[in-house]
């Protein structure tokens, strides 16, 4: 028999060529990243008025201020009737036989022996020592003669015969003012401290 050979026909090898790689990219390096701080407003700068202290705009206003009226001074309140009326009710309350011997040295030191119906006030300040300053009429008989013993009294007695201010007395002067009559002139004479009618009167 015969032989049949079935001859296929030759297969062209197929060569494919591998596509050439793509060329490698280059990485870019990775850029650091730095976080953004939130930067917060600036505070707006104080204006000058705001920018004082409190104490010293305090201090401003204290000092625009008027200042109100001074005190009137101690000497012009003790010669005051008012503070004189005070002074001497304290004295005679208090110190009564420093009050007594006031009028008593007096009475003894006023030599008026005529008569009429004149009248004098004396004014005088006793300072702690004893010693009698400020001597000074606020009213004249309109006797000479009259006015001269009435002052004359005070200046006598203020020589050493009133003696010191008790100690415990508050302060340093003591301000008197004293009522001059003729003696048996007026039983009840009423004066602003000290009343004079010829005998001790313990009567403001």
């Amino acid at each position: 028999p015969a032989v049949q050979a079935e001859i296929q026909p030759a297969t062209e090898e197929l060569v494919v060529e591998p596509p050439e790689p793509a060329p490698l990219l280059e990485e870019e390096p990775e850029q650091e990243v730095v976080p953004i701080e939130e930067l917060d407003d600036p505070e707006p700068e104080p204006s000058p008025e705001e920018d004082r202290p409190t104490e010293e705009l305090t201090e401003v206003e204290e000092e625009e201020t008027p200042p109100s009226a001074p005190d009137p001074p101690p000497e012009e309140i003790e010669d005051s009737g008012e503070g004189i009326n005070v002074r001497l009710e304290g004295v005679r309350r208090d110190y009564p036989a420093y009050y007594n011997n006031i009028i008593r040295q007096i009475f003894n030191c006023f030599r008026w022996r005529g008569g009429g119906n004149w009248e004098a006030t004396v004014f005088f300040t006793i300072e702690r020592e004893g010693t009698v300053t400020d001597m000074r009429f606020t009213s004249r008989s309109g006797s000479t003669a009259f006015d001269f013993e009435a002052i004359g009294a005070v200046e006598c007695a203020g020589q050493g015969r009133f003696g010191q201010l008790p100690d415990e007395l508050p302060y340093d002067r003591l301000p008197v003012q004293f009522d001059f009559r003729p003696p048996g002139e007026a039983e009840e004479l009423i004066s602003p401290v000290i009343s004079h009618s010829g005998r001790l009167v313990d009567r403001l």
